[in-house]
């Protein structure tokens, strides 16, 4: 709609150096990687079943996300409208509706601030506040219609508010919820073959891949490791953890990218992102107990 069209270019007129690196800065709060530290600080440091718990609703959310946008196959703004809204930083290359960074932030947001939003009450407004400047960010750098933002959010919102719930019919035996993420990841990859989508389909594949992986890790990981995160309450424990795992994590991510054929979806993707969230749910805390760390 033009009146969208008109908000972004509104927006970009306040485009200065400064402008543009705050908010590529503010737009990071709503990409994986600082889900990823989120949930890793979580998992190795605070509360491993809270952090199971966050992961599988993020990923489900992502995925509900990413198959709209595949649905809805809208261009992004500047691609849209290039005589009139220009792209400030990295050009996204997947469809516009919805915004994946806002329902990236208001998932995580809106699950923290069911869990500790009662004890930590400046959890939910920091939180408001931080998924209010990643909209905003998003139509500033061209990547996103208001619409779109608006549309991330409501997905964001409700998916967190039903998968958590979700999530809690399992009790105490949430590691079980492994046999449902086994079967929506190969009912969905069996989906996307027969569409002859995989190629189309790299955000999902990733996602499925820490899917599984996160989910099969976790089950080993509570049956016969059980780590205690909080055996080892020394500070300096918890800068190692977050070190040491964070490192391997970021370098199995990026390093498998040097062998793994980026023509083959289903190994660039989905299994890169398999060995990378089998490492941050088992072996990391396995590693962690027998360092005594």
């Amino acid at each position: 709609m033009q009146f969208e069209v008109d908000i972004i270019r509104a927006l970009q007129m306040l485009s200065s150096p400064f402008m543009d690196l705050l908010n590529k800065g503010l737009s990071f709060f709503g990409t994986e990687m600082f889900f990823l530290i989120v949930a890793i600080v979580l998992y190795w440091c605070i509360d491993k079943k809270f952090a199971y718990r966050l992961f599988n609703v993020y990923i489900l959310g992502v995925a509900v996300t990413n198959f709209m946008k595949q649905g809805f196959k809208r261009v992004r703004p500047f691609n849209a409208y290039q005589d009139r809204v220009r792209s400030i930083g990295e050009r996204e290359v997947t469809y516009s509706f919805p915004s994946g960074h806002t329902e990236s932030i208001s998932s995580l947001v809106t699950v923290c601030s069911i869990k500790y939003g009662k004890r930590y009450k400046v959890i939910p407004v920091i939180g408001i506040v931080l998924t209010l400047l990643v909209m905003l960010s998003r139509m500033y750098l061209g990547q996103h219609y208001l619409s779109d933002v608006f549309c991330g959010l409501t997905v964001g919102v409700f998916c967190a508010i039903a998968f958590n719930a979700l999530l809690s019919l399992f009790g105490d035996r949430e590691q079980f919820f492994v046999i449902p993420a086994v079967i929506i990841a190969a009912v969905t990859i069996g989906v996307l073959a027969g569409l002859h989508q995989l190629n189309d389909s790299a955000d999902i594949l990733k996602g499925l891949g820490a899917f599984v992986a996160f989910d099969i890790g976790y089950f080993v990981e509570k049956r016969f490791v059980r780590y205690d995160v909080s055996a080892h309450r020394e500070w300096w424990t918890y800068v190692l953890r977050v070190v040491i795992g964070g490192g391997v994590t970021i370098a199995i991510q990026n390093g498998f990218k040097l062998f793994l054929p980026e023509s083959i979806p289903m190994l660039y993707c989905f299994l890169r992102y398999f060995v990378m969230a089998a490492f941050a749910s088992l072996l990391a805390p396995t590693i962690f107990k027998l360092a005594r760390i």
